[in-house]
This record gives structure tokens, sequence and C-alpha cells, in this order.
């Protein structure tokens, strides 16, 4: 309800997900979270991952939750999100799963060169993302 009210007069981001590692949210309740506040007029959803990247999206070890991310991405607009990713391995993650052009959050403001250096391909992490295919099929064969 707040939000639907507050999308007539201002852009705002929502937030779905838990901070805490103890609550489980299954696939199918994110996707719906998500459709909700999209629909009640959020700009785009927050995807919950901590500041340490260990719940949310991603396992406690920081990997991403594959099946989850890719039941978001198929059921839900990649560009509506915005992926909290304040790991590096997160971000090379989803610059090369969705694009140099991805929403990401949650990163430490120490980090935002970097992360516009991968995604520009100006490092190893994501270098051959960007290459022209027949470049980079040379080069995968050497």
């Amino acid at each position: 309800e707040y939000i639907a009210r507050l999308s007539k007069n201002y852009t705002h981001l929502s937030e779905v997900g838990s901070k805490l590692a103890s609550v489980t949210i299954s696939d199918e309740r994110w996707v719906q979270m998500t459709r909700l506040e999209l629909e009640a007029g959020a700009w785009k959803v927050i995807a919950e991952a901590r500041e340490a990247g260990n719940v949310g999206i991603y396992k406690p070890d920081g990997t991403a939750n594959k099946d989850l991310v890719s039941h978001l991405i198929h059921t839900v607009a990649p560009e509506n999100i915005l992926w909290e990713a304040p790991q590096k391995s997160q971000q090379v993650y989803f610059i090369k799963l969705l694009g140099s052009n991805v929403n990401l959050g949650n990163v430490a403001p120490a980090d935002v060169v970097p992360l516009e250096t991968l995604r520009l391909g100006l490092r190893g992490d994501t270098f051959f993302e960007f290459l022209p295919p027949e470049v980079r099929i040379r080069y995968s064969q050497q």
C-alpha cells in the first residue's frame, strides 16, 4: 500500500529477502514478493544479500544460489532487479551472467572503480567476455 502511494510522486526501491541466515524463503516466494513490489510501483527491487554477501541470493559461503537467481531472471525482467553484490566474485558472476550493465548494489565505495574496470572488461576476470567471438575463440584455443 505504501509503495503504491509513494510511487505516484517518488521513484523508490524496494527490498526482498531476509538479512537473517536462519530465514529461508522459497524460490517461488522470492518471485512472488518481487513481482508484488514491482506491481505496486517500485522502480527496482533489491535482491537481499547483506554486506557480507552470504544470505538471500547467496549461499553461506558467498557463492550465488544459482537456482534462485535463474528462477528470478526467468520470471522477472532482470533489469528490474538490483542485485546486492558486495564481493568481487559476486560482481563477476552477475556481469558474466547478465552483462556489463547489470544493476549491482551494496558495493563498497572503495570497490566502485574496480567494479567499473570489471564492467569494461579491463580485468582478467571479465576480459574475454567483451572480445569479439572470433578473437575469443582464437585465444581460447592457445
